[in-house]
């Protein structure tokens, strides 16, 4: 049976002119967290499990993805150092370069979600608190323009341009309160 390389994207086939082309293959580590650490670099998911691809026994990756440096020349057997990292794959552009690439664990993603939540909800209780603060700035303005009419500090058409402009900011307020 052919081995091919798992990574995504990757047509290298383990055939027997491969070393005459330079193509070496390499089986995923037996070290779980260097292991780990290969399938994450891989950023390939499992769609069946609806999380992070695991490797296979037989499943290997090609020397494509591996820097030059990764390697072991001194012996007959071109090998890879201890502990290196896949680090070059062609990925399809929707997982290139984005955070959310490799897929947190659903517990890691619930405790995101709790903390957007919170901090979504603080924010609503800041706006309300501004809008309550506003609605009594204009009340006490109005209260202001009133006592200033009465006692004949401002004149009528003063006091009735003050208060349309206290509408025209009460107005423009609720419209953005309910655009939000």
């Amino acid at each position: 049976m052919v081995k091919c390389c798992s990574a995504i994207g990757c047509a290298s086939r383990c055939l027997p002119n491969s070393k005459l082309k330079g193509l070496t293959f390499h089986v995923f580590p037996t070290d779980e967290n260097i292991k780990r650490k290969w399938v994450l670099a891989m950023k390939r998911l499992d769609v069946n499990a609806a999380g992070i691809w695991e490797p296979k026994k037989g499943d290997v990756l090609c020397s494509r993805h591996f820097k030059k440096t990764d390697f072991d020349r001194s012996a007959p057997n071109i090998k890879l150092k201890p502990g290196v990292i896949p680090s070059i794959f062609d990925s399809p552009y929707h997982l290139q370069e984005h955070s959310y690439s490799v897929m947190d664990s659903p517990k890691k993603l619930k405790h995101k979600l709790d903390h957007v939540i919170t901090e979504l909800e603080d924010t609503k209780e800041s706006l309300r608190n501004v809008l309550d603060r506003e609605k009594r700035f204009q009340k006490s303005l109005r209260k202001t323009i009133r006592e200033l009419k009465d006692e004949c500090l401002i004149s009528q058409e003063t006091a009735n341009r003050l208060d349309a402009f206290c509408w025209q900011c009460r107005q423009e307020s609720i419209e953005r309160d309910y655009i939000s």
